[in-house]
């Protein structure tokens, strides 16, 4: 079970930003909490139908997300591997397979992944992310790898010399993937705003709602 909970502070500061806000001049954290949900509930249902390492979506109601319960470990508590170099791989081909099905994750980091006993991925919280033709996909895609490098090199002492590029993963063909079938939110603007002042202030938090 997942409370969306999109922190009013960091609503404030984007309701300012009159752009974002559009046509919705009394919008309220209330109502993107629940549009975080929506998208949220909606992507991990068109992840897990194309096969990606995703919770099974089993109902959406306000802000409120239900989802099958995980066998596993968030990354950030984990301070060693069997088998490092293979998870990182995984991860980089994940990554990879994202931005090939039309999409950049925007916060591909140790609070959002999670590995069970056999070191097998599964990603969560989905609220944040972009299209892969968006005016800052590249900078996200970018931000999500470096995520995982500096895991490694902090936490696992292994330097990653090198790692997927935005226009270079586009153009390669070999693992090409049907974009994802997802309904477009009219607001998702404002709410991936709000995300980024989010990540701004360090409001993340762990998963465990």
């Amino acid at each position: 079970l997942k409370l969306h909970r999109l922190g009013r502070i960091s609503f404030r500061a984007i309701k300012e930003k009159r752009d974002y806000l559009r046509h919705r001049v009394h919008a309220s954290w209330m109502y993107m909490a629940k549009l975080a949900a929506a998208k949220e509930f909606a992507y991990m249902k068109a992840l897990k139908d194309e096969g990606f390492p995703v919770p099974s979506p089993i109902d959406q109601n306000r802000h409120v997300v239900v989802m099958s319960f995980v066998h596993a470990t968030p990354l950030f508590q984990i301070r060693s591997l069997q088998h490092p170099h293979q998870a990182l791989e995984r991860l980089m081909r994940l990554v990879v397979r994202l931005l090939r099905a039309g999409i950049v994750h925007g916060d591909f980091n140790e609070f959002n992944l999670m590995l069970d006993k056999d070191e097998k991925i599964t990603l969560i919280d989905f609220p944040q992310i972009v299209y892969n033709t968006h005016p800052n996909a590249e900078e996200f895609f970018d931000r999500d790898v470096r995520s995982i490098v500096e895991f490694f090199r902090k936490r696992l002492n292994i330097e990653v010399q090198e790692w997927p590029i935005f226009q270079e993963a586009l153009k390669d063909e070999r693992e090409a993937a049907s974009d994802l079938q997802v309904p477009s939110f009219k607001d998702d603007a404002l709410l991936v705003a709000a995300h980024e002042q989010s990540r701004a202030r360090g409001d993340e938090e762990p998963p465990g709602d």
